[in-house]
C-alpha cells in the first residue's frame, strides 16, 4: 500500500493541489514524503509529536510509526527539520538524539515551547517554505485529543497549534499536511474529533486565505 500511496500523493502533487492525509499510524506520511520529490525543490519538514521518531528499526521494520523522521532526513529534498512538542518517556535513545542533531534537526521540546511561547517556537521555523507538516496526535495535550496509545501530559493545546497552522500557511507555500496516530476507540465525548476536525478545517481555511489557489 505504501507504494500505491506514493503514487497517488505524487498524482495530487503535480496537479498542484495540497494534500491532507489521515492515519493511522506515523508510518503514513513515509510514502508522501517520497512524492515531495515532484517539486524539486528543498522541504522544510515541520513536524509536531511526542516523540522524536528518528528510530532506524524496530525488530527489522523500517518504515514504521517510529521512523518517520529518520527517512525523511534521508530524502534529498527534505531540508531543515524542525521538531515541536517532544516529551514523552522513551520518546529516543541518546544515539537518536544525536543523529537529528547532526543533521541539523531543530529540537523544541514541549518544555521550552510552553516555557517561550508557540510565537517563538514558531520563529525558529525557516521563512519562505515550502512545508510540510506532519501531526502525530500525541503531540497535541491529551485534554484535546485523548485519542492516542501513549497519552503524555504536556502538549500544544487548541490555541497553540491553531496558531502554529494559520502562521505557517502565511509564512510559505504548505505543500500538505498529515494528521496520524488518533486512535478512536481511546476517545472520549468525541474530543479527539471534534478538534481533528477543526485543525483540519482551519488549515483548508487558511490555505484559501492566503490564495494559494487564486481567486477561482
Amino acid at each position: 500500500h505504501y507504494v500505491r500511496a506514493e503514487q497517488a500523493a505524487r498524482k495530487i502533487f503535480e496537479q498542484n493541489a495540497t494534500l491532507i492525509t489521515l492515519g493511522g499510524d506515523h508510518g503514513i506520511p513515509i510514502p508522501v514524503l517520497h512524492a515531495l520529490e515532484v517539486f524539486q525543490t528543498s522541504v522544510t519538514l515541520v513536524h509536531i509529536d511526542a516523540h522524536l521518531d528518528w528510530r532506524d528499526e524496530i525488530n527489522g521494520e523500517t518504515q514504521g510509526y517510529s521512523s518517520p523522521i529518520r527517512r525523511a532526513s534521508e530524502m534529498p529534498w527534505i531540508g531543515n527539520i524542525v521538531q515541536i512538542g517532544m516529551r514523552g518517556i522513551g520518546s529516543a535513545r541518546t544515539a537518536e538524539v544525536e543523529d537529528a542533531l547532526a543533521y541539523g534537526a531543530t529540537i523544541i521540546d514541549a518544555y521550552e515551547m510552553h516555557d517561550h511561547g508557540i510565537d517563538a517556537a514558531i520563529d525558529q521555523i525557516p521563512d519562505g517554505g515550502p512545508y510540510y507538516l506532519t501531526i502525530d496526535a500525541d503531540g497535541l495535550d491529551p485534554t484535546i485529543m485523548p485519542a492516542v496509545m501513549a497519552q503524555t501530559p504536556g502538549g500544544l493545546n487548541w490555541m497553540q497549534i491553531r496558531k502554529l497552522i494559520h502562521r505557517l500557511v502565511n509564512k510559505g507555500r504548505v505543500l500538505g499536511m498529515d494528521l496520524v496516530e488518533i486512535a478512536p476507540q481511546h476517545d472520549v465525548g468525541n474530543t479527539t474529533m471534534i478538534h481533528a476536525e477543526r485543525l483540519i478545517c482551519n488549515f483548508i481555511g487558511a490555505c484559501v486565505r492566503a490564495d494559494y489557489y487564486g481567486a477561482d
